[in-house]
């Protein structure tokens, strides 16, 4: 099993960030590999969305964890997709906000077991060296909605808003 995690911390409330970070249509807009997600039924433990990626493929995930304002999760239903099911025998997510000494840690990581045995390595290296940039693209994406939704629920501007940049973690 391959593990890539990251984080981010950001100084606003957390209800702000805890919104931001589940509403999913946003997270279609963030993601530079998705072209949209949307959710098709339910809502909390057992929602199911359904994504489209740049490239076209659809697959729809299940959300198999959800703790209010802590952290949700979602697993790839890997059998229904094309994409994932020539890469992976497993593709889960997790989403996560804690709070840190200077705001909310904002933690996405992702687990996966790639097909292909020994050689499933280069699949793990491959994400692992793609995955940072995207995820990257998505905390900055995601801060500035959270800067402009902390904004509109202050009803006022401030420059106290900042980031403290998170680490890279991959693990097998």
């Amino acid at each position: 099993m391959t593990t890539i995690s990251m984080h981010r911390t950001v100084d606003a409330p957390r209800t702000v960030v805890w919104d931001v970070i589940t509403d999913h249509e946003l997270y279609g807009e963030v993601a530079p590999n998705l072209s949209s997600v949307s959710v098709v039924e339910g809502k909390g433990e057992g929602l199911i969305r359904r994504c489209v990626d740049t490239d076209g493929n659809e697959w729809t995930e299940s959300c198999t964890h959800w703790e209010a304002c802590q952290s949700y999760a979602v697993s790839v239903h890997v059998d229904n997709s094309v994409f994932h099911r020539r890469l992976f025998t497993r593709m889960d997510g997790e989403w996560r906000v804690s709070e840190d000494r200077d705001g909310v840690r904002i933690t996405i990581t992702f687990d996966f077991e790639p097909r292909y045995g020994p050689l499933g390595v280069f699949i793990s290296k491959y994400f692992a060296s793609i995955a940072p940039g995207l995820i990257e693209t998505i905390f900055d994406d995601w801060e500035d909605e959270i800067r402009s939704r902390s904004l509109d629920e202050a009803g006022r501007e401030t420059d106290q808003t900042h980031t403290n940049r998170g680490v890279n973690a991959l693990s097998r």
